[in-house]
């Protein structure tokens, strides 16, 4: 522990700490790319949808960077997974020099830093390309100079925290919530212009997408930027308290930590060998509750605490309503690991088994599985679909089809791939129209491919839809013709026939 404590005080253990993740992150990019993520590749790949309403400059910022890297050669997919391991790695580095400034021991702010590391929400994003971790990168920044004006009341740090924060919004509206924790910190120092200074350097987010909707759209109109910023959310958005929503919200809090899926028991039922990284795991996490931190009595730089405290609160009850939202929770491993040497002292035996636990977990059934992990039935439905307009997909996913034929050819016009019985229910959509469909497709000769029926692992997704699929193709004729294996499970295709 001393020689531990020696080389980290000298920098160069967190140095080998950020390069470590650097490395994982970049080695063991997802191997297959959520709907979103693919659906942004395009966009950028294409000159699609440049400015989103939800993530206003994270397409915008992708078009640049990946201009740069394709002259290298890189495609958009493989640029914007790098580009998120390299902010995931400066977002561990902002919590090292949070942790410093608070007054902390290096060896803690390493090990914190590694628990945010570690953590699924964080690991899952920076090897993925969607939005969630450059606008965190942003909050944390916004976070420091917050803390460093809260140490010294200089106001020039409310003016840096303003601008940083703005940018996170910018980069996803999700961390407006961020926006307001920052700013209830500012209220709280009892200082007017400190206040005033935050606000009037945040009306550049308002005034950048007034800009953003001008160049779109040729006016200013109020219904043309209401429109704009609401973007899909009312067609899209799943508001509202459930108790199915209420477990999801639980399940994927936990999940945010260390990560729980369905295809983890297919790995164990593959090799049972598999068992033993997560008895292991289980086995540090349960030492560390020998080693509990001690209540601080005298917690630092309260103000700090109390706003991102706020900011936990307020994130986790968003994403609750809506109905236990991953994504929505990706900040709040960081904060909490980040608050506890400041609630808790004595906190480097607990965190560093915790820490330990975490890590093999993650690594043995999050991001190397994740890696390996590929979209063979998706790639067999876009090649069908894309190669015969008499080919009808009916899609667990439609928008990942659709968005994965976009990006491989920039046709963003795809009229055969059809949403699942599941999905039009969830939207509160007609299905006798699919029926209709199906049945006129049948009837014309032409070939109807689903993926709906395959052996679903327990999900988010699976929970929400429950028999829905299963229940409307009870009344076809479904034979399976292809299948693969996966660390995902058994994927599955039918083709669909009318009953004799």
């Amino acid at each position: 522990m001393d020689k531990i404590n020696k080389i980290s005080s000298g920098g160069t253990l967190s140095k080998l700490v950020l390069l470590f993740f650097l490395i994982l992150y970049l080695v063991f990019p997802s191997g297959s790319s959520t709907t979103d993520g693919w659906s942004y590749a395009a966009n950028i790949r294409h000159a699609g949808e440049i400015f989103h309403p939800h993530h206003l400059l994270y397409n915008a910022f992708g078009y640049f960077v990946c201009w740069l890297t394709s002259k290298a050669g890189i495609g958009v997919l493989e640029s914007m997974k790098a580009l998120n391991a390299v902010f995931a790695v400066l977002i561990i580095l902002f919590v090292q020099l949070i942790l410093r400034r608070l007054g902390k021991k290096e060896f803690c702010a390493i090990i914190v830093s590694c628990l945010a590391g570690f953590s699924f929400s964080i690991m899952r994003f920076a090897t993925e390309n969607e939005t969630y971790i450059i606008p965190l990168f942003f909050a944390l920044a916004a976070s420091y100079n917050f803390l460093e004006f809260t140490l010294s009341a200089k106001q020039r740090y409310a003016v840096f925290s303003a601008i940083w924060a703005t940018f996170s919004v910018l980069f996803h509206q999700l961390f407006i919530l961020w926006w307001i924790g920052i700013l209830t910190g500012i209220i709280l120092s009892k200082m007017r212009r400190p206040v005033l200074l935050y606000c009037l350097i945040s009306l550049a987010g308002p005034i950048i997408y007034l800009f953003v909707i001008f160049i779109i759209s040729g006016d200013l109109k109020w219904v043309t930027a209401i429109s704009f910023l609401s973007g899909d959310f009312p067609k899209n958005a799943q508001l509202g308290i459930s108790a199915r929503g209420l477990f999801l919200s639980g399940a994927n809090l936990f999940r945010s930590f260390l990560q729980i899926h369905g295809y983890i028991l297919n790995m164990i039922r593959s090799n049972p060998l598999f068992v033993i990284p997560g008895i292991i795991s289980l086995v540090y996490i349960f030492l560390g509750l020998f080693h509990l931190p001690v209540r601080e009595k005298k917690a630092g730089a309260s103000d700090f605490t109390v706003v991102h405290i706020l900011i936990i609160v307020m994130q986790f009850v968003f994403a609750v309503f809506a109905f236990g939202n991953a994504e929505f929770m990706i900040m709040i491993p960081v904060l909490i690991f980040m608050l506890i040497p400041v609630l808790f002292h004595d906190s480097e035996k607990f965190l560093s088994r915790i820490m330990t636990g975490m890590a093999i977990w993650n690594l043995a059934y999050a991001i190397v599985p994740l890696h390996y992990n590929h979209h063979e039935a998706e790639d067999f439905l876009c090649n069908a679909a894309s190669g015969n307009m008499q080919t009808i997909v009916i899609a667990s996913d439609d928008q990942l089809l659709k968005s994965m034929i976009y990006y491989r050819t920039g046709n963003n016009k795809i009229e055969n791939i059809l949403k699942s019985p599941a999905l039009m229910r969830l939207k509160s959509a007609d299905m006798r129209l699919l029926e209709n469909s199906l049945d006129s497709a049948l009837k014309k000769g032409y070939i109807i491919y689903t993926d709906c029926l395959k052996q679903k692992i327990i999900s988010r997704s699976t929970i929400l839809e429950g028999s829905i699929n299963s229940d409307f193709f009870s009344k076809y004729e479904t034979a399976e013709i292809k299948s693969w294996e996966s660390v995902m499970g058994r994927k599955v295709v039918s083709r669909i026939s009318a009953k004799l």
